[in-house]
């Protein structure tokens, strides 16, 4: 897991991606060197995007770019995005479902259809103080603060 991000200012942009299930150690191996390889060449404006990622619980990316003051072009963005397709195709994986929504029991992630909230709520495996995965942060600090929420303050409360 590479925790360079941490190093980065509060207003870096943050695009996080869950997959639909874990991924296999070969696989962080492939997202590993192709996000490495990408991130090494990501420009905007005719200029390198200082960028990193990370994987986190063995079922996100999470990507970064410091602007550094400078928003990314549009084209920079749809870069990062047909990255993540094409890493989607060839893993055989969904990364851009955003019906596909997480837990964590106990230490344990739990991978869920979005639909499917109300009913573990309603029968007790999860509950208010839940930690779900806020995947709709847009930055660091978002990502420091509010990624990993409880479910009472999370915007998955009104699925319940």
């Amino acid at each position: 897991m590479n925790n360079e991000y941490t190093n980065y200012p509060n207003d870096a942009m943050a695009w996080v991606y869950q997959a639909d299930r874990f991924f296999t150690e070969e696989e962080k191996q492939v997202i590993n060197t192709r996000i490495s390889e990408f991130i090494n060449q990501w420009d905007s404006h005719g200029s390198l995007v200082k960028g990193t990622f990370t994987l986190k619980h063995d079922a996100f990316i999470v990507i970064f770019a410091d602007g550094e003051g400078h928003p990314l072009c549009g084209r920079a963005q749809t870069a990062s995005i047909t990255l993540i397709k094409e890493l989607e195709k060839e893993l055989n994986i969904k990364l851009m479902d955003r019906m596909i929504q997480s837990y964590k029991d106990n230490d344990q992630v739990k991978l869920i259809k979005l639909a499917e909230l109300k009913k573990l709520y309603q029968e007790g495996i999860i509950n208010d103080e839940t930690v779900v995965f806020d995947n709709t942060v847009i930055n660091k600090k978002d990502f420091d603060s509010r990624w990993e929420t409880p479910l009472k303050d999370s915007w998955h409360k009104r699925f319940v």
